[in-house]
């Protein structure tokens, strides 16, 4: 009868610690909450969304980062190529028509990213001014 009731205790014992082990993995450790959060893309704008062949298009990347780590911006294209670094960039088009996506890679150099595309359009050249970028 003795060791019955040592098996029920031992088995409400190692309840009780499975229950509190899932409790605290569960909440998390407040050192992990205050963890480097990923850097925030709030807007990617271009000043001109059609462009001639060979064309320009300046493009502006808005992001910060919640723990005020100083940001990078990598820039990459389907086509056409990139003037100038940062933020704030010129995409040259292709002499191509078509869509081409501008992605860009925000980096805080502590692991933490975010991406965000555009999609821009090289289109012919009207009879009439007034349409496009360059």
């Amino acid at each position: 009868m003795k060791s019955g009731i040592c098996r029920a205790g031992l088995g409400v014992v190692l309840v009780i610690l499975a229950v509190l082990a899932m409790l605290s993995s569960a909440c998390g450790s407040s050192l992990e909450s205050e963890g480097n959060q990923s850097p925030i893309i709030s807007g990617l704008e271009a000043n001109y969304m059609y462009v001639y062949p060979l064309g320009a298009s300046e493009i502006r990347c808005i992001a910060s980062d919640p723990d005020g780590d100083q940001v990078s911006f990598k820039w990459s294209t389907t086509g056409g190529s990139f003037d100038g670094v940062g933020p704030v960039v010129v995409w040259e088009s292709p002499n191509s028509y078509g869509d081409y996506h501008i992605m860009v890679i925000v980096k805080d150099g502590k692991g933490g990213s975010a991406q965000a595309t555009l999609t821009l359009s090289v289109v012919t050249r009207p009879s009439w001014k007034g349409c496009c970028g360059r």
